[in-house]
């Protein structure tokens, strides 16, 4: 195997798992020992007394958690070795388990027996491997079955059909601010599509007029635009009845005394960042001064002093263990406020997918995943839940930890429908 799969063995490899049924009987003449076969399946129901797969399925994609290879035994008695061997489509051998003691008691057998391991996918070095890939499995060091099956590269699963989209609700607005391009910083990768991909959610998905979205990409989004569409434009033509929504992707950074988080505008620069970037609390108070009936906020940003989407500080000889960021609060009860990562942590892009990491799975959320009690409704709660439990997921595969943080906490924030589920 290449060097790359040693780091598989040790981070990526989930454990294989035996489980049988309780009809163990003990008999004078046992029959024949018989294997029945392999399923490939993306789920697996181990509830029961045997392992079931669940969608089982010979074709994969780069977005799926896993693949699971489960093979089937019937009147299991004495002892045998199983081993699991995965292949890349260029024909290498991508992981092998070893051989894996199965045996009974002696004089013994199991009617039914099922035994299972799985491939991680999603996140993990088999997501850079689209194809065809085999998994071999061998019974007592002999090859008993090769199963092939595809691995579809991940599409641009965010995504929408053009003729897919809900009606427009005239009242609501959308402030779209996407840098990818910084007149004195470093680049952030993805910032400039996913603006523009989250601009089609506005409107698509959760049905704000193409008239009524201010989009402020590169070097449109300086700091003077930034706060004069926040503080006049805006104010001016929203109603008390009205929803704002927000999405920035670009540098967060603290001010190095003082620990205060900012938004980076195109021209801002961490040096001066007090007089070149937003104030985090203040991009909050202007929110709340709208006096609106509801303003949702999408941060795809850090303020760790680490530069979003990549691994260099954002300022020059800065340290990331000294950097203190301050906690900030909401100042209206209106806003609700979805930020990609928490404390000291970095905002991470997700490269299989050319977005950012948090973004890719707010989007996927909106689109109807997040959906969790299946009612045709998404929640407050239910994209909150269904962001952070991949996006840490996700980013701890990638080796570090990203952890998206809602303000109000759920324990203060009602469960607020946010958008119907698009069919």
């Amino acid at each position: 195997m290449h060097r790359v799969k040693e780091v598989i063995f040790i981070f990526l490899i989930v454990p294989l798992v035996i489980f049988a049924c309780a009809s163990t009987k003990q008999v004078e003449k046992k029959p024949p020992f018989k294997f029945v076969g392999t399923t490939l399946s993306k789920g697996i129901d181990d509830t029961g007394t045997t392992g079931i797969p669940s969608e089982p399925t010979t074709t994969f994609s780069t977005q799926d958690s896993e693949a699971i290879a489960l093979l089937k035994f019937k009147n299991l008695s004495g002892k045998h070795t199983l081993r699991w061997e995965w292949y890349d489509p260029a024909g290498n051998l991508y992981y092998s388990t070893g051989k894996f003691p199965l045996k009974t008691s002696r004089g013994k057998y199991l009617r039914e027996a099922t035994a299972w391991h799985r491939l991680s996918i999603e996140g993990d070095q088999a997501a850079k491997y689209p194809g065809e890939w085999k998994v071999r499995i061998y019974l007592d060091d002999e090859l008993m079955e090769s199963k092939a099956f595809v691995l579809k590269a991940l599409t641009d699963v965010a995504k929408l059909p053009p003729d897919l989209a809900h009606k427009p609700y005239p009242k609501d607005w959308g402030l779209i601010i996407g840098i990818e391009d910084y007149a004195h910083l470093p680049s952030v990768d993805y910032a400039r599509k996913d603006a523009l991909i989250v601009k089609d959610y506005f409107i698509k998905v959760l049905g704000v007029p193409e008239d009524n979205i201010i989009s402020l990409i590169d070097s449109d989004a300086t700091k003077a635009r930034i706060e004069g569409y926040l503080k006049q434009f805006i104010p001016s033509n929203v109603g008390k009845d009205s929803t704002l929504y927000v999405y920035f992707a670009g540098h967060g950074a603290p001010d190095m005394k003082k620990g205060d988080p900012y938004l980076v505008p195109h021209d801002g620069d961490t040096k001066f960042i007090e007089q070149t970037g937003y104030k985090l609390t203040d991009f909050y108070q202007d929110l709340g001064n709208l006096g609106i009936q509801r303003v949702y906020v999408f941060l795809d940003s850090c303020f760790s002093g680490v530069a979003a989407r990549a691994a260099e500080m954002l300022t020059k000889g800065a340290r990331p263990a000294l950097v203190h960021v301050k906690d900030v609060s909401l100042h209206s009860d209106a806003v609700v406020s979805l930020s990609a990562a928490s404390g000291g942590q970095m905002s991470n892009i997700y490269a299989e997918t050319k977005h950012g990491l948090f973004t890719y799975f707010l989007l996927r959320a909106l689109k109807g995943e997040a959906d969790a009690d299946d009612d045709s409704w998404i929640s407050v709660k239910e994209i909150f839940e269904y962001v952070k439990s991949h996006v840490t997921r996700v980013s701890r595969r990638m080796g570090t930890e990203q952890t998206p943080v809602i303000m109000p906490s759920l324990d203060i924030l009602k469960d607020i429908a946010v958008s119907r589920v698009l069919r």
